[in-house]
């Protein structure tokens, strides 16, 4: 029996979470009335709140470099790849610009509301109105506003700053005021006014920047995959209609964003081409002008056409030059011999003069000389006709001799000219190479002038071929789709977290109750406090009138002190002589029920036919007379303690409750000294010789803690029972009941525990199940009829059978 409430002692002083489990489950039906309570205030708030969902669309972002016009000696731009950075392009799409832009497109800033009992409703798709704002200053995008109206017969009322609608109603396409920013609503084509009768619309004209935060905040970019070009573009908002089209606007506006700023490249570089063909033109004119002049000016027309004139002119200049100067020569030697010669003789002929007058005059003289010399031989010298031949050969030599002087003064002439001539070759020769170099600096510089104005000819048709064939940086994979089922709230993580919060209340409002709870309650609260002492039994809580225990009693009152009085004779000391068991019942504070155990235990023992005297030594608080229904002030043990004349045996009342087994001493009247009085040796003279006539002799004595009565006579006692009242002793006074054991104040000692299962639900799984099992068994979490321990399914489903 020791062995076993040690194992069952060490059991305890860990952890259980079993044991834990089943005290949070004798309280199921709190658990069960929260989680229903939570469960339908969360059902409540689902069906009131508004569902959130999300819009994705799906864009590949396209290389640049792939689309753009390159001619064929650029075969690197054709051929080669380049990797599209996406961080940079998602940082664009979410950028201020680009969202400002979507914001303005859509007016976003502009937004309507159906105003609901709990929540505000934002309508998009088939508003029933527009308004339009008639301040179109820039600071319009800076203001905020909102205002309700409700709809009237022909119009609408406008809410003041109270909440309360005015009475007047205003028509619509009317000019109004609000914070005195002037505003029109029109109604929407087929609008039913009738039908929109007293409903309320909320209407919002937030500032251009909160709007393009908020959307930047809301608007989510991802990869798909490292490897790929494909962005996921995803917008959280309660109207679906409306996170689709800003979704497929955010992806307008980038499309066109990315076509605007390549086209504007093309444009500027068009435009740059253009200016500077103005001024290469400017340039290849002076050039052009530059090159006319210096060959105009130097009479050049192809340089190596020149150099071969320049060469073939000096060489004539030079011929002419020997020539003239070979005809002087001649000349020369001509007028000499002709005015050498006196006789008139013959003159030289053709000595390679070209002056034909000469060549005829010398001709004629020498016919004439011939002539006079045939007239010689015929007529003598005399003769007339030789006189007048000797008179016109004279006359001839002197016309050969001026003509010669003539013609040699024309070769001077001609001379100088020729050697001028001479002179201007050669010169003209020798410029050519300075000319060739001059010229060839002059072609260099229209050279580059045209080879840019080529070049930049053919910039200008690639960016306008670029520009007319600019396509889009992006292509569209899917269009915005929003999900059928919302993303918030999510109603299955919603609905769980109300179970755990309908758990958790009641287990924290427990927990906390455990922890502040200083009462025992168990025989699990007792093991854990008192250091492996012995609990002999558990009596439970008795709810009717008699709480005495009878012969052939089957109660669980009857069936406890039977337990009790069975595991007691596993504790009693042998004894060496045959006498009596004595034993002392006491408690910590008055109220456990020492008295009544004590009284109960008698009345068990003497069932069994074993004489028993049970003694009332508790004279400060007595109750045992309470059980008799007998006087107070009696005879009784004080009276024997009191006065040494009076025998022990003249204070018994026999025959007490009709049980000739059972001897009842009560305490008598209060004494002013209690403690002297038990301590004066009398009492261990009584209890001496009431060892050697009774089978028990049973001590109800007072608390330890209030008094010392107890401790005076703890010696003459071989068994102390302590009782402990469940729900009601404080866990911190057991400690001085172990102190006293520890100590050896009170011998042999073991626990009753009083009043299970009083307020403390559920006792039955920590003890004993009065109501079913207790007659066939005992033992902790026992089963009653196989005596083994209980499973875990039936000690669950036995909380649900009570």
């Amino acid at each position: 029996m020791e062995n076993s409430q040690l194992d069952l002692q060490e059991k305890h002083n860990n952890f259980d979470f079993i044991e834990q489990f089943f005290l949070y489950l004798r309280y199921w039906h709190y658990f069960l009335i929260s989680v229903v309570v939570c469960f339908f205030v969360v059902k409540y708030y689902l069906n009131h709140t508004v569902s959130v969902y999300e819009s994705r669309a799906k864009v590949k972002i396209i290389d640049d470099s792939k689309n753009s016009f390159i001619m064929p000696n650029s075969p690197v731009a054709l051929f080669g790849k380049s990797k599209v950075n996406l961080d940079n392009e998602i940082e664009v799409i979410k950028s201020y610009r680009i969202l400002e832009q979507v914001c303005k497109s859509l007016n976003l800033n502009n937004q309507y509301y159906n105003v609901g009992y709990l929540n505000n409703i934002e309508i998009w798709k088939n508003r029933p109105f527009t308004i339009e704002w008639l301040d179109n200053s820039s600071k319009m995008d800076e203001k905020s506003i909102s205002f309700e109206i409700e709809i009237a017969n022909g119009g609408y009322r406008i809410a003041n700053s109270s909440s309360s609608t005015s009475s007047k109603v205003y028509p619509f396409n009317s000019v109004q005021y609000v914070n005195g920013v002037p505003f029109r609503l029109s109604l929407q084509v087929g609008t039913n006014l009738k039908a929109l009768n007293t409903r309320k619309f909320l209407i919002v004209h937030a500032t251009i920047e909160s709007v393009v935060l908020g959307l930047a905040g809301s608007l989510n970019i991802s990869n798909s995959n490292k490897n790929s070009d494909i962005l996921i573009l995803s917008l959280v908002g309660a109207n679906r209609d409306k996170s689709e089209v800003i979704l497929n606007e955010i992806i307008k506006q980038f499309d066109a964003d990315g076509l605007n700023d390549r086209r504007l490249v093309s444009k500027r570089t068009i435009n740059f081409v253009n200016e500077r063909f103005k001024s290469l033109e400017k340039q290849l004119d002076s050039v052009e002008t530059n090159k006319a002049n210096f060959k105009r000016n130097n009479e050049l027309t192809f340089i190596n056409e020149d150099a071969v004139s320049a060469t073939s002119n000096k060489i004539i200049a030079s011929n002419d030059v020997f020539q003239v100067e070979t005809q002087i020569a001649l000349a020369k030697i001509l007028e000499q011999t002709v005015k050498e010669d006196k006789k008139l003789g013959l003159l030289p002929a053709n000595l390679g003069l070209t002056n034909q007058g000469i060549n005829e005059l010398i001709s004629e003289f020498n016919v004439a000389v011939l002539q006079r010399e045939r007239l010689a031989v015929s007529g003598g010298v005399n003769n007339p006709n030789i006189q007048l031949l000797n008179a016109k050969l004279a006359n001839l030599k002197d016309n050969i001799i001026g003509s010669i002087k003539a013609y040699q003064k024309e070769l001077e002439v001609s001379l100088s000219k020729n050697d001028y001539i001479k002179k201007s070759s050669i010169d003209k020769f020798s410029a050519i190479p300075n000319d060739e170099k001059v010229l060839r600096k002059i072609e260099r510089q229209q050279n580059i002038k045209e080879t840019l104005y080529l070049l930049l000819l053919q910039k200008r048709e690639e960016a306008a071929i670029n520009l007319a064939i600019t396509s889009s940086s992006l292509k569209i994979v899917d269009y915005a789709l929003t999900s059928s089922s919302p993303v918030a709230p999510k109603k299955g993580t919603y609905y769980l977290v109300s179970i755990l919060i309908g758990l958790l209340i009641p287990f924290l409002i427990l927990y906390l109750g455990f922890l502040l709870d200083d009462k025992l309650h168990t025989k699990e609260d007792i093991l854990k406090l008192t250091r492996n002492k012995i609990i002999l039994s558990e009596v439970p809580h008795i709810n009717t009138k008699d709480k005495l225990t009878a012969l052939n009693d089957r109660s669980i009152l009857g069936e406890s002190f039977r337990i009790l009085r069975t595991n007691l004779t596993y504790i009693f000391p042998l004894q060496k002589e045959k006498v009596g068991q004595t034993i002392m019942i006491t408690s910590t504070i008055k109220g456990e029920g020492k008295t009544f155990t004590a009284l109960n235990l008698s009345i068990s023992f003497s069932i069994m036919n074993k004489k028993v005297l049970l003694i009332g030594a508790d004279m400060r608080n007595p109750q045992l007379h309470n059980y008799l229904n007998i006087k107070k002030n009696q005879h009784g043990l004080q009276d024997y303690l009191h006065d040494i004349s009076v025998d022990w045996h003249s204070t018994v009342n026999k025959n007490t409750l009709d049980n000739i087994n059972l001897d009842i001493i009560l305490s008598g009247t209060i004494p002013p000294n209690p403690a002297e009085l038990l301590s004066n040796g009398r009492l261990e003279k009584l209890i001496a010789e009431a060892k050697k006539e009774y089978d028990f002799v049973i001590v109800d004595t007072p608390p330890t803690l209030l008094v010392t009565d107890t401790l005076v006579i703890s010696h003459l006692v071989d068994t102390t029972l302590y009782v402990v009242r469940a729900d009601y002793t404080p866990k911190k006074i057991l400690e001085f009941s172990v102190n006293l054991s520890e100590k050896g104040k009170l011998r042999n000692m073991a626990y009753v525990i009083n009043n299970v299962g009083a307020n403390y639900k559920g006792y039955s799984s920590y003890g004993y199940n009065y109501k079913y099992n207790y007659a066939y068994g005992y033992g902790y979490g026992y089963d009653s009829d196989l005596g083994t321990k209980k499973s875990l399914v039936k000690r669950f489903l036995s909380f649900f059978k009570k």
